[in-house]
């Protein structure tokens, strides 16, 4: 078994408890005059640990950091007693980013740029495109903006879903979604996700040395939850969220929709979209080739949108 990821060791983890009573795991990696301060969003499943080699890379190329667990992910408090990836509504974790942009920009000192990743990318979105809050700019990898499933098939999904929900059954897993285990560190999801083999088993080692960390599939309620938002970032007045946006998409994507992505794009007034060559849906966590080449987007977008 690989040796689990340390964060970097300049760093501070906190907690911080959101109004409802929920505690969220936080961390800080701060900075004397940075090149930009970055909070980063990371995405379903995700935990501080499994993103530590690019906390660190971020912060020697001049960057101050903010990230957090999600609630019912990582160290935050929220999960089901059967491990399920589960939320009951998406306007919940809208609710925690009211709270954690005014704390990363009071702990960096400044405004911070939105760094969000698939499901982190989607509720930057969300929360911008709500009128929530503001940013100096955003920055997107592999944004949730639609399932890569063929829309027939995600729409007979979601109905399922919803009636689930109805029946009272919100958090049992969804079909085919089961507790962590063996399966999420195949080789199977590795393809899907990265093609570096050193940053996958990042996930897993963490795990083994935290088991409170691994997280299972994704409950009926999650994706009834998922659903009703992705309606409402359509619906929502995309058009006039003038934020500065980068959007990096993966060549090699199977998880989320390209397609999707493309179109929420094509309705916001300040978007640069490309699609990094080479690619799995993990682009920050890629093999050196296409993760550099990200990253150099990220620095050259940063350097020109930083307040």
């Amino acid at each position: 078994m690989a040796e689990p990821p340390a964060l970097p060791p300049d760093g501070i983890v906190g907690t911080l408890e959101m109004a409802d009573g929920i505690a969220i795991r936080n961390f800080l990696l701060p900075r004397a005059e940075p090149a930009a301060r970055l909070l980063l969003l990371n995405g379903r499943a995700d935990f501080l640990e499994k993103w530590a080699r690019l906390f660190a890379e971020l912060h020697v190329m001049g960057f101050a950091l903010a990230a957090f667990d999600w609630r019912g992910q990582g160290g935050s408090a929220g999960k089901p007693a059967n491990g399920a990836g589960h939320i009951r509504s998406f306007e919940l974790w809208l609710h925690d980013l009211d709270q954690l942009v005014p704390w990363a920009r009071q702990a960096l000192g400044g405004e911070v740029l939105l760094l969000g990743h698939s499901l982190g990318g989607h509720l930057a979105l969300r929360w911008l495109c709500d009128g929530r809050g503001t940013a100096p700019a955003l920055l997107l990898t592999a944004p949730f903006c639609g399932f890569a499933q063929p829309a027939l098939v995600t729409a007979l999904i979601a109905a399922v879903a919803r009636r689930r929900v109805r029946q009272g059954r919100g958090e049992d897993y969804a079909l085919s979604q089961k507790p962590w285990g063996a399966h999420r560190m195949a080789a199977a999801r590795a393809a899907i996700l990265t093609s570096d083999p050193l940053r996958f088993a990042d996930e897993g080692a963490a795990v083994a040395a935290n088991p409170a960390l691994g997280l299972g599939g994704v409950s009926w309620g999650w994706l009834a939850a998922a659903e009703e938002s992705l309606a409402r970032l359509r619906a929502g007045p995309l058009e006039r969220l003038a934020v500065p946006t980068l959007m990096l998409l993966a060549e090699r994507e199977h998880l989320v929709s390209n397609r999707a992505a493309r179109a929420i794009a094509a309705r916001l007034p300040d978007c640069q979209v490309e699609e990094v060559e080479g690619a799995a849906h993990e682009i920050l966590r890629e093999a050196d080739a296409p993760r550099r080449h990200a990253l150099s987007r990220i620095m050259a977008f940063a350097a020109r949108h930083a307040p």
